[in-house]
């Protein structure tokens, strides 16, 4: 899927009448793919934790907010490490075409003696408005060092956040009662642990200062699944998604139960580029568990959620819509030693986000052909 379009400020000129034609069932709302940024790191400007358009702050074009922390980088007194993102048309070789930008986002490896996230990178737009539903889709690629490719545990990073801000307090954190400014708020997380690749959600609810805390089990669906067997039936139409097993061949859905797959299975050797697109659209009501989740890989869908409750029950009997959308977040990554500095990254580009799922991701899945047997990590 392409779209071709011109930025103008926070709106999107569509070029193409093909594009105009699919999108009158998906309008395009916001695409980045780095390019045309000015140079730019989360430390370049200022070493504040949050920096915001609204209030002065020097943030890439066409977005609002960051919220970064960095221990290691040149502003730092450390001209060998980076900020915790990045982009740099010195990073081309972090980008999905080899030319160009990307947001390349870089993990510490600092334990501070408790449970701490070493490091945080995100970056925030908001869409100027309230949406009913939002899909958004990115690709990302891991480094050559990633310490998932070697460590069981590889570490829990927040990717990618879709969600409502009030406009009013901390667009970062919304947790009541200090400050009930955000939800509802889907995260989504890259995690490794003993059990192999986790698919890890957090599912927070609205509107803000009510409902934060939800509980998914009792609205009938799971926020932590992973990759293989919790992917059976999820594909449109009731099939099992194709995903491709990166290193034995096959696919992922096909995989036993009792057997853990690892980073590399899923995302590849270093240079693979992977797309995942996220789904939400609001419940009917306050307290109706109706609320929409999916997600796809690589246009494969492998999640499907149908009865979040987004927006609770609540005095103001209020509903709100989704919007914003952010990339990056925290991580809880500490494999190495502290006076090792270590870093890993992983780049995300070619951001879309549209008003619903695009068409051709609604198409059945049809059966799967014979999988590749010949593909393996080297």
């Amino acid at each position: 899927m392409t779209f071709f379009g011109v930025k103008t400020g926070r709106f999107i000129l569509i070029t193409s009448l093909a594009v105009m034609s699919f999108l009158t069932k998906a309008d395009l709302i916001f695409e980045e793919n780095f390019d045309g940024q000015p140079d730019f790191t989360s430390t370049m400007h200022t070493l504040s934790n949050t920096q915001r358009l609204s209030q002065g702050a020097i943030v890439p074009d066409n977005w609002d907010n960051i919220y970064q922390g960095t221990r290691w980088s040149p502003e730092t007194g450390f001209p060998d490490n980076h900020a915790s993102f990045e982009i740099l048309a010195a990073n081309a070789d972090k980008t999905r075409i080899g030319t160009g930008k990307s947001m390349v986002n870089w993990r510490e490896s600092y334990n501070a003696g408790w449970n701490n996230f070493a490091s945080d990178s995100q970056l925030q737009v908001l869409l100027g408005q309230e949406y009913n539903e939002l899909y958004m889709e990115f690709w990302i690629s891991f480094s050559a060092n990633w310490a998932g490719r070697t460590f069981e545990i590889g570490g829990q990073s927040k990717l990618a956040r879709m969600g409502y801000y009030n406009g009013v307090g901390d667009p970062f954190n919304g947790a009541p009662p200090s400050n009930p400014a955000l939800g509802p708020v889907l995260f989504w997380d890259y995690s490794q642990n003993t059990y192999g690749q986790r698919n890890n959600f957090a599912f927070r609810g609205g509107p803000p200062g009510y409902n934060y805390n939800m509980d998914p089990a009792a609205a009938g669906f799971e926020a932590g699944t992973n990759f293989t067997t919790k992917t059976i039936g999820k594909a449109v139409g009731g099939g099992n998604p194709m995903v491709l097993d990166q290193v034995r061949g096959g696919y992922l859905a096909d995989v036993d139960r009792y057997d853990f797959i690892f980073h590399n299975q899923l995302w590849g050797a270093a240079g693979h580029w992977t797309k995942v697109g996220l789904y939400v659209k609001m419940n009917s009501a306050p307290g109706v568990n109706d609320g929409l989740m999916m997600q796809w890989i690589n246009d494969q869908r492998i999640k499907v959620d149908t009865t979040v409750p987004w927006i609770g029950a609540n005095p103001e009997n209020k509903m709100v819509g989704w919007n914003f959308i952010s990339l990056g977040g925290n991580d809880f990554f500490r494999p190495y030693p502290n006076e090792d500095r270590f870093e890993d990254w992983y780049a995300l580009d070619d951001v879309v986000v549209l008003t619903s799922i695009p068409e051709d991701l609604l198409a059945e899945t049809p059966s799967a052909p014979n999988a590749p047997l010949d593909i393996r990590v080297q």
